[in-house]
């Protein structure tokens, strides 16, 4: 009888203890009208939920976004990449399909200020970052002054 009440006891226990723990770098929980939510940073556990109006992922350190910021499409016969982003040193501009267009540059800080600008003359043009302080960026390009495309550029 005591081998039952001692199973039964260890049983009810393991039934209502939660067996997941981890150990986090940071955390914490925000909430509003519209619902909370707890997250932690360095979690290992890997779990992802979307739906119509979004999508998040959870558990996943997500160091680095590659965006492109422009919402008009690009009506030339020339594509654009940055790369590498996220970028230490050095970023180049590639431009696919270059055939001696006016295109020119301009780097630009979170407050707005011009960093860099330039003419882009080749197919693959470097910009050098390495006085630059580790922040994020607009990298704009333009033909014959019109705004193309805008990349956001991480230096760290």
């Amino acid at each position: 009888m005591k081998k039952y009440l001692i199973t039964s006891i260890y049983f009810f226990i393991a039934c209502f203890s939660f067996g997941q723990s981890s150990l986090n770098a940071s955390g914490g929980s925000v909430s509003n009208v519209n619902g909370s939510i707890s997250y932690s940073i360095g979690q290992v556990v890997y779990q992802s939920n979307s739906n119509a109006s979004g999508s998040v992922s959870q558990g996943v350190q997500q160091a680095f976004e590659i965006a492109t910021l422009s919402l008009e499409e690009n009506t030339f016969n020339f594509s654009l990449s940055a790369y590498p982003n996220p970028t230490q040193a050095y970023l180049n501009l590639r431009v696919g399909n270059y055939k001696q267009e006016k295109l020119s540059f301009t780097l630009l800080d979170l407050q707005g200020k011009i960093v860099a600008n330039g003419a882009i003359q080749a197919q693959e043009t470097s910009l050098d970052m390495n006085q630059l302080p580790v922040s994020s960026y607009f990298l704009e390009v333009n033909h014959d002054g019109k705004k193309v495309q805008t990349f956001k550029i991480i230096k760290n």
